[in-house]
């Protein structure tokens, strides 16, 4: 027969306390550095150390900038943080004396007393109960003190408390420089009442330094005084004898119009001419013995004129279906599925003829962005063909209206020419950066948004 025997439980020795103790410390540092953002690494020390050091309320508090005062960033057992609660103040105000102090630089315990005379009647310091405080500072990667967190309770902290809390200080400020090595640039600037005034001065300074108005608009490359080929009669196009962008010379075919209509006119006013042309040689004939045909004498000379005049028109009507053209240079138009087939009006538009080596520069300038221009003013034209180089002009005139654009835009139409060597293909398309007179910086930045503000509010 078997007999067990309960022992009853053995009371923990000092050594099983400090191993479970170390081995607590342990896992907590290993979630600590298992937290994903800097939030995280935050909110994990105001809420999972208690176990390890017992506290009322711990917060954590970060400088925005350099040299500014510790703001509140987490509160235990608060999802959000509200910073401007008098209590949160008014323990902002006693960091900044300790701050002032350089006592914030190292782990200190302090009390927190309320401020003397009137004013502690209403420091909500007066009545708090939690007025021992702990600092526990997370210095950066170059050391400096942005971070720390504030453990508050009733009862002081234990020497023993303050080193456990010095060392969990060191691992919470390892997670955060984790998160920390890209400062943004303002963290780095020395934000200082003196350096905002010299900021401000230069500022000030910038703003009133003389720079040259300048705006940007589209623009072309058009064709300057080239011959403009338009239709001479009304008709259907049936051909475009070249190509666009081609070399032509002079007197050289280029449109050629359905003739079928023009040139059935032209036979029937023949016949008719020659019909004219008998019947005014027999009166004249018979004009001699014949009294009645003397007087239809004028009648038929009058007709065989109308006869003529009529061929001769219906002539110069066939000889316009195929436009030549009279100088030499480069066939600008669209294309020929744009034409061919197409029905036109007498003084339509169907081509230019252009000189490649004279071009000119047209600038779509909205009347949104419009400055003060004159005539000669610098023009810097950047193409897409060619975005990496600019190309020098200047301008020769302004239009004194504007005209609505593709868009539904209203536009100026500016015009300005090469002002060296360069001859970019005609058709070519890019922005240009239309120079005016001088002004102060400021002008140049803001005149946009004050002309927006003047027709909002019609002044």
């Amino acid at each position: 027969m078997s007999i067990n025997i309960q022992l009853p439980p053995q009371p923990p020795t000092d050594d099983s306390k400090a191993h479970m103790a170390a081995l607590h410390l342990l896992t907590l540092e290993a979630e600590i550095r298992r937290q994903p953002s800097r939030q995280d690494v935050l909110f994990h020390l105001v809420n999972a150390v208690q176990d390890m050091v017992p506290y009322g309320q711990a917060m954590a508090w970060r400088r925005t900038h350099k040299g500014g005062k510790f703001q509140l960033k987490m509160v235990s057992g608060i999802p959000v943080a509200d910073r401007h609660t008098p209590l949160a103040e008014a323990l902002q105000g006693v960091l900044s004396e300790h701050d002032k102090a350089g006592f914030l630089s190292a782990q200190v315990a302090f009390e927190l007393r309320a401020p003397a005379g009137a004013a502690a009647v209403r420091s909500p310091l007066a009545d708090f109960a939690l007025s021992h405080a702990l600092w526990v500072p997370l210095r950066d990667y170059d050391g400096a003190v942005n971070t720390g967190a504030l453990l508050l309770r009733d009862t002081p902290f234990s020497p023993r408390e303050q080193t456990l809390m010095q060392r969990l200080g060191e691992t919470y400020a390892h997670s955060l420089r984790v998160f920390g090595r890209q400062r943004r640039l303002i963290d780095r600037l020395p934000l200082n009442k003196r350096a905002l005034g010299i900021g401000v001065a230069i500022v000030v300074a910038a703003a009133f330094i003389p720079v040259r108005l300048s705006v940007m608009a589209p623009v072309e490359v058009i064709a300057d005084q080239p011959y403009i080929l338009t239709a001479p009669i009304n008709g259907v196009i049936r051909n475009i004898l070249v190509a666009p962008n081609t070399q032509v010379a002079v007197n050289q075919a280029l449109v050629q119009f359905e003739d079928i209509q023009p040139r059935n006119e032209m036979v029937l006013a023949q016949q008719q001419l020659a019909v004219a042309q008998a019947k005014d040689s027999r009166t004249s004939a018979a004009a001699f013995n014949d009294a009645e045909a003397a007087h239809e004498l004028a009648i038929a000379a009058a007709e065989h004129d109308l006869a003529r005049v009529n061929y001769e028109y219906t002539m110069e009507v066939l000889q316009r279906t195929l436009i030549h053209t009279p100088s030499a240079g480069l066939a600008v138009y669209s294309d020929r599925r744009d034409w061919e087939g197409r029905s036109v009006q007498v003084g339509e538009e169907i081509m230019q003829v252009a000189d490649p080596q004279r071009i000119a520069y047209r600038i779509d300038l909205s009347t949104g962005n419009a400055i003060e221009l004159k005539p000669g003013n610098p023009v810097g034209i950047y193409l897409e063909s060619s975005p990496l180089g600019g190309i020098d002009a200047d301008l020769k005139s302004v239009s004194y209206t504007p005209k609505t654009t593709g868009g539904n835009l209203t536009s100026y139409t500016a015009i300005a020419m090469p002002a060296g060597d360069q001859r970019p293909r005609i058709g070519s398309r890019g922005t240009a950066r239309v120079y005016g007179e001088y002004a102060p910086l400021a002008i140049q930045l803001l005149r946009r948004p004050i002309a927006a503000v003047r027709q909002f509010l019609g002044v």
